[in-house]
């Protein structure tokens, strides 16, 4: 990996949840405080990210500001990308906005626990694999 060119991340809802929830954020430290990765958000990856905190079931780990605490916490390392683009290629829906988010933000790996997403495993140069993939794959780098 280039040490003058960061790698554009995409991290997917159900990883944020996780990470919220076990603490586990600290996984990409390495990357960030290194400054060989960027995190790529758009409005609908934070309106998601917050719907889904707010179900009912997920509700009870999550203080109320707990999106807002941690958008704080990765601001330094966050490229808010506007979103234009329309894809329409996931068996899912529902995912596609992360799609778009990967073109508009020429991001290099998506990060997913999401099987209709991996099965794709790339979309244009973006590669789409599981975070344990991506440490793995990258430990090389460093």
């Amino acid at each position: 990996m280039p040490k003058n060119k960061p790698l554009k991340l995409i991290i997917d809802t159900n990883l944020w949840v996780s990470f919220i929830i076990s603490n586990r954020q600290t996984i990409l430290d390495p990357f960030l405080f290194n400054k060989e990765a960027r995190l790529l958000f758009s409005q609908e990856l934070i309106n998601e990210i917050q719907e889904t905190i707010a179900k009912p079931k997920l509700k009870r780990y999550f203080k109320a500001n707990a999106l807002e605490e941690m958008l704080s916490a990765f601001e330094p390392f966050i490229d808010l990308i506007e979103v234009e683009s329309l894809v329409t290629v996931c068996r899912d829906p529902r995912d596609n906005f992360l799609l778009a988010l990967a073109k508009d933000g020429k991001a290099d790996y998506l990060l997913t626990g999401d099987k209709d997403l991996l099965d794709l495993n790339k979309f244009g140069k973006t590669r789409i694999i599981t975070i344990t993939a991506f440490i793995n794959e990258t430990k090389n780098y460093r």
